[in-house]
């Protein structure tokens, strides 16, 4: 039978261009071949040919999809396809200085190439020796760094402009050098000798000798940057030449991208490691050499040569320095310290601690002291489960933390990480001890014990391992009479163990030891995608127990073809190395190929090439924008179509005798993306299109249990699984607990939440006098004293006393208002931006006058936005409520697009009414402040009861056992509609429109398919 390939739209294939297609490729299909007959170079000579049209054929169809390092890297010149990595010291001491620089090389050479990594700061000893101990004086050692006359990048040199790491193609910003004094050495021109004085920068003929000069390759800018750091270390002074290195923006061969440049490497890497010299090197604790050693060197080696590296960093809830490890990211910090967003941040929970807060008993660790967040404070007498109130520290604020002869209450340890997650999205929490008894190397010893996981969290890997992924898309496994397709399905999930395998074989290495960890353990990473789309056409909602039995049901069918194939590779080319070395220590497992074969692992922008739902998350929402040639579109997801067009259309979205999905775009935008309780959408499509945001946030725990428990049922052959559980802006800490409480109890091996807008802008602390503000309403607008509304024969209509004539305005303009003015940047339909001026006055609590401004005074576009504005003003003051206005003028598509207040703007109508709609409501993303029952840090946990119900959370009552503050009451919505909620994660790096969702422990674009996980 002639094999017919999936459909792949305008939107997939202007995906596989911006990131996968090779120049040869063509299109998707032949990106497809490129990776079939890659992968298929593993096989034997004459079984190539076969190989190669079964992987291609796996993946045309839309059944399979490898990790999208393998669709961009596969058959090029670097060859590396494999997505992370865990780095570790294997050289030397972990804890020793050579130990952290030997990390930091590694993570320049794998980012360089495409990789991200994994890092466990446990070695670390504690910042100044622990908690107790002084800080030690910094040091001042400062540094000469030249840079010959005749280099291209000598005036970004002087005057210190760079682009900026978080946006790799911005235009050049200037920067701050702390601990180098800029010397420019050569010929030099009398306008470069004056631009060098006006910058305070040094010219000389000759640069001195003994100079140590950076070469122009990775490894070697590392180790010059230790060499640097090491003289600074005994009090001399570097001096370090970066002439050799090439000009930014220059194109690298191996990786494909282009040079950060010589000003990138002395900010990010010299400058940044002198630092971390000068606040004591190794000694300067684990959050310090994470801030000044690893997360520069993922800031300024371009991922690939062309993006920002991403790491995750682990820290045990044992080790002193955990509340400066939690504390890290927070945005005062970032600011004053540097950033380190290039990593996302992780607790390793062991089943220590967890009796123990079980037990409500105290901690065997003293956290040290974190300047202006945190200080101990010795309690007198014994612990009786009730926390006392203890005072802020006078002099910067730091809150107490309760410690009781060297120990500190478990329930109060854990309610700052939860609170500290719904306050900022971070950190997320890993079981460690559970990772440890459910892996196949656990008989091994200390060096094969996991404390770390590539960024997203969903392989826990030991050191130098990789991660090997791709996904199998369940959605094309349903029948139409909505059976599942088991035999198809089991046969499938054979030929991608064998894919994943041949790729470990094909895969070019950065690094001798990532290629033999790799090579010895053979741990692959088959998860899915499409989960949600594979419910939906089984008529099962995502958050009901059917729906998880159902995904119960196909997890269990996958694990047994997974290790089975495994099995079966074993058999043909050999069990991995270690078992074959070892076979006693392995007593629960028969002999197979691979150590893990399972995880379900993030697939943002592949599941968008495939047209599917992202791994094991629910559906988003039916309604998107997409960008398109250029242009936003809305849509609707074709699966929701399919599914409503086996419905007679009903009123209100009736056209022509079939749905009107204009009407039906409209109605989902404005009830904030979610199909549930729109009046004429059937009741069945609404039970199944459960958007990220219609599920309780428990329910998205026990999916991910569910999964995990089917991975982990049998043969120790499972990672873990990536998946954010999405929390309203109104939930409360409680909600947090909760969610973690049942990711223990369903048997996940890690969690990460996302309280929607946490990261938009954080709450830091929870201080008295803000607990008190909380009491009022919060979001009203304040009319000043001195505009009071207008006298009663002119006041607004609503009782007998105050009606307006007819003919008259039921708002008379005063000569003077108070409003706001906004200034909003959109992009017109030929890719340039404009410029915009909204103003909205008010008068009492009302909106009276709309004033829009675009372009010049007396042009034809300004002129035609001042009418619109006039016409919106004298709606307003005639009485039309500003919600009829906003209905009204929502969604028009005039060829403009941009973000404005969290909502996607489509026109200046749009962009009116996008200013009328936020007055009473917080923009999409805006963070709420605490209910009124939150208590201040120092005190959120002092009267916790121990038991507390989830009914807030998912609505049935079922006991938790967590230790919780007493329940908030959500904080009340806006009075109008808003967009889907839980695009408030930032704006998209690749296309810059805010429209990045949190998903699978990953952040993704909707509107052009980006995915910081590939």
């Amino acid at each position: 039978m002639e094999f017919k390939p999936g459909h792949f739209d305008d939107h997939a294939q202007a995906i596989a261009r911006r990131q996968y297609l090779q120049e040869s490729d063509g299109d998707v299909l032949g990106m497809f071949r490129r990776v079939a007959d890659w992968v298929a170079g593993a096989e034997k000579p004459e079984a190539r040919a076969y190989w190669s049209e079964e992987f291609f054929r796996l993946m045309a169809s839309k059944r399979f999809c490898p990790g999208g390092r393998v669709l961009a890297g596969a058959g090029t010149r670097h060859g590396n396809v494999l997505n992370c990595f865990v780095q570790g010291a294997t050289e030397n001491d972990p804890s020793s200085f050579n130990g952290v620089l030997e990390v930091a090389k590694k993570l320049a050479l794998v980012t360089k190439v495409g990789g991200g990594n994994g890092v466990n700061l446990d070695p670390y000893p504690p910042r100044h020796g622990g908690a107790g101990k002084a800080a030690g004086p910094r040091r001042t050692v400062r540094g000469f760094a030249y840079l010959r006359a005749d280099h291209p990048d000598v005036q970004d040199f002087i005057q210190g402009m760079m682009r900026p790491p978080i946006n790799p193609d911005g235009e050049k910003e200037p920067i701050t050098v702390r601990n180098w004094t800029r010397v420019v050495y050569g010929l030099v021109s009398p306008e470069l000798a004056a631009l060098a004085r006006r910058h305070g920068v040094l010219t000389v003929r000759e640069r001195p000798q003994g100079v140590l000069e950076v070469p122009d390759d990775m490894g070697g800018i590392i180790d010059t940057a230790r060499d640097a750091v090491a003289m600074a270390g005994k009090g001399q002074e570097p001096h370090v030449d970066f002439s050799l290195l090439r000009p930014e923006g220059t194109p690298i061969k191996g990786s494909g991208g282009t040079s950060s440049g010589p000003v990138s490497f002395l900010l990010e890497i010299f400058d940044n490691f002198l630092e971390w010299g000068n606040l004591g090197a190794e000694k300067s604790g684990p959050v310090a050499t994470l801030r000044y050693v690893y997360s520069p060197v993922l800031r300024v080696v371009r991922q690939g040569g062309t993006r920002r590296g991403a790491g995750m960093a682990t820290l045990s809830i044992d080790h002193p320095d955990l509340l400066d490890f939690l504390t890290a990211k927070d945005l005062d910090r970032e600011a004053a310290e540097g950033d380190i967003s290039t990593f996302n941040i992780s607790i390793l929970v062991t089943e220590a601690f967890w009796n123990t807060l079980q037990a409500d008993g105290l901690w065997a660790v003293e956290p040290a002291e974190v300047p202006g967040k945190y200080y101990p404070y010795l309690v007198q007498g014994e612990y009786t489960g009730a926390l006392p109130e203890l005072p802020d520290r006078e002099v910067d604020g730091a809150r107490a933390i309760p410690v009781y002869e060297g120990k500190v209450p478990a329930k109060w340890l854990w309610h700052e990480i939860a609170w500290h997650a719904w306050a900022t999205g971070e950190p997320g929490l890993i079981f460690v001890d559970r990772i440890n008894e459910l892996s196949a190397l656990k008989h091994l010893g200390e060096r094969y014990r996991i404390r770390a996981t590539n960024p997203c969290g969903e392989i826990p890997l030991t050191v130098g391992e990789p991660c090997d992924l791709g996904a199998i898309n369940l959605a094309a496994y349903v029948r139409e009479d909505k059976t599942f397709d088991y035999a198809t399905f089991r046969a499938d999930v054979r030929t991608c163990i064998r894919f994943l395998d041949n790729v470990l074989d094909v895969n070019v290495f950065a690094l001798e030891d990532n290629r033999i960890a790799s090579q010895s353990l053979r741990r692959l990473g088959l998860g899915v995608m499409g989960l949600a789309d594979a419910l939906i056409k089984m008529g099962l909602p995502y958050s009901s127990e059917e729906g998880r039995q159902a995904v119960a049901k196909i997890m269990n069918a996958m694990r047994e073809e997974a290790i089975l194939a495994s099995e079966r590779l074993g058999e043909e080319r050999g069990v991995f190395p270690i078992y074959a070395q070892h076979p006693e220590k392995f007593p629960e497992i028969r002999p197979r190929r691979n150590v893990a074969v399972l995880t379900v692992a993030p697939t943002g922008t592949t599941s968008m090439l495939m047209g599917v739902s992202s791994g094991i998350e629910p559906m988003f929402s039916p309604f998107m924008w997409r960008r398109i040639g250029g242009q936003y579109k809305a849509l609707l997801h074709p699966l929701f179509v399919e599914q409503m067009e086996k419905y007679p259309p009903t009123p209100p979205f009736e056209k022509e005798g079939a749905w009107d999905w204009d009407k039906l775009i409209e109605a989902i935008q404005a009830h904030h993306g979610s199909v549930r309780g729109i009046e004429g959408i059937p009741t069945e499509i609404q039970a199944v299109f459960e958007g990220a945001h219609d599920v309780p946030p428990l329910d998205h725990v026990r999916m991910q249990g569910v999964v995990q428990r089917a991975f982990d049922a049998f043969g120790l052959a499972a990672n873990s699984l990536s998946k954010t559980i999405n929390l309203p802006n109104q939930a409360t800490v409680a909600d947090v607990e909760a969610a973690y409480t049942e990711a223990y109890l369903t048997g996940c091996k890690g969690i990460t939440v996302y309280r929607d807008g946490s990261r938009d802008l954080q709450v830091l602390s929870v201080s008295k006098s803000e607990k008190k503000e909380t009491n009022e309403s919060t979001h009203t607008v304040v009319q000043p004293a001195l505009l009071e509304p207008p006298t009663p024969a002119t006041a607004y209509a609503g009782t007998p006393s105050t009606q307006p004539k007819p003919g008259q305005p039921v708002f008379e303009r005063t000569g003077r208002l108070v409003g706001y003015t906004d200034m909003v940047k959109l992009t017109s339909a030929d890719g340039t931006r404009r410029g915009f001026l909204v103003t909205v006055n008010m008068q009492g609590e009302h909106p009276v006058e709309v004033i829009l401004t675009s372009g010049k005074a007396g042009d034809e576009a300004n002129a035609d936005s001042e009418a619109l504005g006039r016409i919106v003003s004298i709606a307003l003051q005639y009485g039309v409520p500003a919600e009829a206005l906003v209905k009204t003028l929502r969604g028009i598509n005039g060829g403009l697009y941009g973000n404005y207040q969290g909502r996607f703007v489509t026109s200046k109508a749009d962009l009116i009414a996008v200013a009328l709609e936020t007055l009473f409501s917080p923009p999409t993303g805006a963070v709420t402040t605490p209910p009124k029952e939150e208590k201040p840090a120092k005190a959120r946990a002092a009267d916790a009861p121990f038991v507390q119900t989830a009914k807030h959370l998912d609505g049935d009552s079922s006991s938790i056992h967590i230790p919780v503050a007493h329940e908030a009451q959500p904080v009340p919505r806006g009075i109008f509609p808003a967009q889907p909620q839980g695009a408030g994660a930032g704006a998209c790096p690749e296309c810059g429109e805010a429209s990045l969702v949190r998903e699978e422990g990953c952040m993704k674009c909707y509107s052009c398919g980006y995915s910081k996980c590939g």
